[in-house]
């Protein structure tokens, strides 16, 4: 079965992200010498947060140049 992108998920969001960031953050301090063994789920979330930005902005430019190619057929129809 092939695993999910969590930026797949409508309910994955970068806030959501950041805050299991922030709270693996003290996971790892306060595990002290063994909290290297959460580095790799600290990895995943970091590029999971990476990978919803790069989504969030493509979406927005996109919106952006709909946004402006809507505006520019109004403007050509008004006389």
């Amino acid at each position: 079965m092939k695993a999910s992108s969590a930026t797949h998920s409508p309910h994955i969001t970068t806030d959501r992200i950041e805050r299991a960031l922030n709270r693996l953050a003290q996971i790892i301090t306060e595990a002290g010498s063994d909290g290297a063994a959460y580095l790799p789920i600290y990895d995943r979330l970091e590029a999971e947060l990476a990978t919803a930005k790069k989504t969030d902005d493509r979406l927005a430019a996109i919106y952006a140049r709909s946004a402006a190619l809507s505006d520019t057929r109004i403007c050509k129809r008004t006389p």
